[in-house]
């Protein structure tokens, strides 16, 4: 089934700009709570004058520019404006430093960065060690900046040119429209090819899944650099006229009066999310709110889930994906049951089976790897960027995507996640989920936050030793906590070891970051 046809993303706005109009596309609320509003037609014009500016600056067709990048409007004029010229955009994830950056630029040669003043020593830096082919720095500033040699001022610059696209270069849908590089939660990240197809289907698929329409508010704070951000909430909003409200940063003690003041009907959490807002004192107008759907992400103990319900009076919408999947292939579906804890049942345009290890599929109810199938540069992912070998891997012969997770299904076509395959611990002969104990310990009152890891054991294979953040002022012995273990789980799955934290390492998706523990 093929439901863009030759829709590629110059064409989206255009068609967006000319039926939306005035209608408003996008709210921003910057950390100092400075608020910008543009309409579907002055996104348009700030689109095509990007893609002017960098048609100006020598970028072609196939040219790669990165983009380091809290979340901003420029992140997008600079997105589509690329995509528009058939240039290919580079996230950056705004939390990189010199060492990572630098990796990035090396692994995908772009030519030029648009970033932030704060990050400018990062990208002075590689252009002096000469390692990349980085030619020009692009700084977003609040306040006018003086030139220097090889660095300009993007607001500047972009003033200068044309609100109508300058020159019509030809495009595909299966051209590379970004290079989307993964997490790297357990080891380098990888970068993820995603073309025009992938990122019109993304903003069909994600509406579908939310029964999006023009006049839903899609508000999120998940950062632009991130897939969650691009294919579930800007393309899912932009694609059916919605307006789309982006948030620079996520505040516990703002967000739930963000969601009231923007009359949001969509949002996405994340547990971190949902776990800290918990914790903020009631507001009286927090039940003021639009809020049609919250979609969530793994993962979130039962009494997380009910405890946030009740709070707030919301449903949540399940959704399972990664970024080599585009979107959340397998989730509640509109107009669907919903079956808790289950994590959905496939969408359209997609098939899932669990495997064995022989890569059979198995009976219902037995545990194994979730694999999935679409179409490759479509509803899944081209190829890893200069990387066949891992491109090779992630494929078996019949072109299904093995996806590394641990999952079974029911008679009814429902999909349970079990966990992450670098997430399994084998202890003793058994296999033991990190995120069901870490579910288990995070229901303890004084505990705030948990991770639980694999460590080397020469007796049992692994043994377990968690990492656990208390409330503040809040005091847990040893014995309390391994006694309150004893009490909840089966005794192979009782942690051997603790260590309190102050916080844990965690991505921009709010994942963390266990190789830093280990």
């Amino acid at each position: 089934m093929d439901v863009i046809g030759k829709q590629n993303l110059r064409q989206m706005w255009d068609d967006l700009a000319q039926t939306y109009k005035n209608k408003t596309a996008l709210i921003f609320e910057s950390c100092e709570g400075n608020v910008r509003e543009l309409s579907y037609s002055q996104m348009n014009q700030h689109i095509n004058r990007t893609a002017n500016l960098f048609l100006a600056h020598g970028i072609q067709k196939g040219d790669k520019v990165a983009l380091h990048l809290d979340n901003c409007p420029e992140f997008f004029f600079c997105w589509f404006g690329l995509a528009k010229i058939g240039a290919i955009m580079v996230p950056v994830n705004a939390r990189f430093r010199y060492e990572e950056s630098a990796w990035i630029m090396e692994n995908c040669q772009a030519r030029m960065v648009v970033t932030r003043p704060h990050f400018a020593d990062i990208y002075q830096r590689i252009l002096d060690d000469n390692s990349t082919i980085l030619e020009h720095v692009f700084l977003i500033s609040d306040t006018p900046l003086e030139p220097q040699d090889g660095i300009s001022d993007f607001m500047h610059e972009l003033a200068k040119h044309s609100p109508e696209l300058t020159q019509l270069i030809e495009i595909d849908v299966g051209d590379t429209a970004e290079i989307l590089f993964t997490s790297g939660t357990t080891s380098k990240p990888k970068g993820v090819v995603i073309t025009h197809y992938n990122l019109r289907f993304a903003g069909y698929y994600s509406s579908w899944q939310c029964a999006l329409r023009s006049d839903d508010v899609y508000l999120t704070v998940m950062p632009a650099f991130h897939i969650d951000c691009q294919c579930t909430a800007s393309m899912a909003a932009f694609s059916v006229g919605a307006t789309f409200v982006l948030l620079e940063k996520y505040s516990a003690r703002r967000f739930w009066q963000q969601i009231v003041k923007y009359r949001a009907t969509v949002t996405e959490c994340i547990p971190m999310m949902m776990r800290t807002l918990l914790s903020q004192p009631i507001a009286d107008n927090e039940s003021n709110h639009q809020l049609r759907e919250v979609l969530f992400y793994l993962n979130l103990s039962d009494e997380e889930k009910d405890q946030f319900i009740e709070r707030f009076g919301v449903r949540l919408l399940t959704s399972y994906g990664m970024t080599e999947t585009i979107v959340g292939l397998i989730g509640d579906r509109p107009g669907d049951k919903r079956r808790w804890p289950s994590i959905g049942r496939v969408g359209f345009c997609y098939q899932a089976q669990i495997r064995d290890k022989q890569n059979q599929p198995v009976a219902t109810g037995v545990i194994g790897e979730l694999c999935v199938k679409g179409e490759r540069g479509k509803t899944l992912f081209k190829a890893y960027y200069n990387n066949p070998e891992a491109t090779e891997k992630a494929y078996d012969s019949d072109d299904w995507l093995h996806t590394g997770d641990f999952a079974y299904q029911d008679d009814d076509g429902f999909f349970y996640f079990v966990d992450r395959s670098c997430n399994m611990i084998k202890r003793g002969g058994e296999n033991v989920s990190c995120s069901e104990i870490e579910n288990i310990i995070a229901s303890h009152p004084a505990i705030v936050d948990v991770a639980v890891i694999g460590v080397a054991d020469d007796i049992r294979d692994e043994a377990i030793k968690a990492f656990i953040v208390l409330e503040e002022g809040a005091i847990l012995t040893e014995e309390e906590f391994f006694a309150f273990c004893e009490k909840q789980m089966a005794k192979f799955k009782v942690p051997s070891w603790v260590e309190v934290r102050q916080d844990l390492p965690r991505n921009c998706s709010g994942k963390v970051l266990k190789r830093h523990l280990k």
